[in-house]
């Protein structure tokens, strides 16, 4: 296979999601000849604004994840007014949202400040959006980034006292909700690497009955009992679960 054949059947799934031109454009700048760590802005046909990705981080995978690979299993009469995007990294999830719901509100919540401002970057173009720095957390207290070296897609959060000088105001969802003004959540997000587990031992029940659409990434790799704590309150409530990729989707049964 000569080198053209190989560059053109790399390029196959960008030509097939974008179209020819653009496919190649957008997987030229993602994956320049030589090492980079600058910032690319992409276009992509069914995205209002241009969006902008760190070359060697793992805003690279959460591009392709969202934009190339990721599809989630919404109901065609879902209508939502309130979006809730927590663990919002770069702001690709929110920036599909924005696309697919130009009339709802969506708030993205992110702890750490380097993704804070390339949400900025990506996000702050839309009307109705709304980005908390923060995190998730069972209770307004305070809480921490315990792995600040990490990778753009992996800060976990502990709880902290007001002693730590990194610490920061965590928010629960319930006040997220209270704060927006509407009386539910129609989508909720959740990729916040293992914090799904502290989520759903407390306090869950103030919300979770109010939420339409719930999206989650399950964390045990990183914290065991993620998954037997989530299992454990949503099956109690009255959702259809779909799998896509590495998210769980729930969808209120009655909606």
């Amino acid at each position: 296979m000569s080198y053209i054949e190989s560059r053109l059947r790399n390029y196959m799934p960008y030509m097939e999601r974008f179209g020819i031109r653009n496919g190649v454009r957008i997987a030229q700048k993602l994956f320049p000849k030589s090492s980079s760590a600058e910032i690319v802005s992409l276009h992509i046909p069914e995205i209002k604004h241009p969006i902008h990705v760190r070359l060697g981080t793992s805003d690279v995978s959460n591009f392709l994840e969202n934009f190339l690979y990721l599809r989630f299993p919404l109901p065609d009469n879902l209508h939502p007014e309130l979006i809730i995007d927590a663990g919002a990294n770069a702001g690709y999830a929110s920036v599909v949202f924005l696309n697919k719901y130009p009339d709802a509100k969506v708030i993205a919540i992110e702890p750490e400040s380097s993704n804070v401002e390339m949400i900025s970057r990506n996000c702050s173009s839309y009307k109705n959006f709304q980005c908390i720095q923060s995190a998730v957390w069972k209770t307004n207290g305070l809480v921490k980034i315990m792995n600040p070296q990490a990778g753009k897609t992996e800060f976990r959060i502990v709880e902290a006292s007001s002693t730590d000088l990194d610490s920061m105001q965590a928010v629960t969802v319930e006040k997220i909700l209270n704060d927006s003004g509407f009386e539910r959540i129609n989508i909720l997000k959740l990729d916040i690497e293992g914090t799904e587990k502290e989520l759903f031992e407390e306090n869950y029940r103030r919300w979770i009955h109010l939420v339409d659409v719930l999206i989650i990434e399950l964390h045990d790799r990183f914290k065991p009992g993620c998954a037997i704590a989530f299992y454990s309150a949503i099956e109690k409530y009255n959702f259809n679960q779909y799998s896509k990729g590495d998210n769980l989707v729930y969808v209120r049964a009655d909606i």
